[in-house]
């Protein structure tokens, strides 16, 4: 779907390198559930844990999560019971620009997440959310709600909402002649009288 992308002019649709997923089997698609959060301000502040719980109950079926912590190596920003809860309201993943925890839960539960570092730390004195349902913007690639994400062990794509039916059709047009490709290949066949006639290498 990169090239696919790169070929419609949106050339800067791939999150940050270091976002991984939890092992390399892990994968994710789907329509983008937003947040947007920030290191907790000094002082007396409500419990943000209830503002996590307005978060997640309005995670729709099919959601991917996808955080924009929008501070440093603080804390986790995610974990265990968040991803059960995510779960049960249909959510079928989440892509954290930061920190996760609980790892070995999440693993056995099998819920889909990308993260860039783990940490025990918790984020109900560290971080809160300050917005969901909302525009982000994640190493330069800026994600609206009704984007779509698509990851696996190579990286996280965004799909723009505008094109998303368009990427899909073109990919599976694109498959059809690797498939052919793949096969002739197999056979002896030449990678350059192939690319000719099909266009695609």
């Amino acid at each position: 779907m990169a090239d696919i992308l790169d070929e419609l002019g949106h050339r800067n649709q791939c999150l940050p390198s270091t976002i991984r997923p939890l092992t390399d089997a892990t994968k994710v698609a789907g329509p983008v559930f937003t947040i947007r959060g920030q290191a907790m301000p000094p002082g007396q502040r409500p419990d943000p844990r209830y503002r996590q719980m307005d978060m997640l109950d309005a995670i729709f079926p099919g959601a991917v999560v996808v955080i924009d912590p929008g501070d440093e190596h603080t804390a986790a920003h995610w974990g265990e019971l968040m991803s059960n809860t995510a779960r049960n309201r249909g959510a079928t993943g989440c892509v954290i620009h930061g920190g996760l925890r609980d790892t070995p839960q999440i693993l056995d539960i099998g819920f889909p997440v990308f993260r860039v570092f783990h940490s025990p730390l918790s984020a109900a004195v560290r971080w809160e959310i300050a917005e969901f349902a909302a525009p982000i913007r994640i190493g330069g690639v800026d994600i609206h709600p009704g984007d779509y994400v698509l990851g696996d062990v190579d990286g996280v794509l965004v799909l723009p909402a505008a094109i998303v039916e368009r990427v899909v059709a073109m990919t599976e047009e694109v498959k059809r002649k690797e498939t052919i490709v793949r096969g002739e290949l197999q056979k002896g066949g030449s990678i350059r009288t192939l690319f000719e006639e099909y266009k695609v290498f």
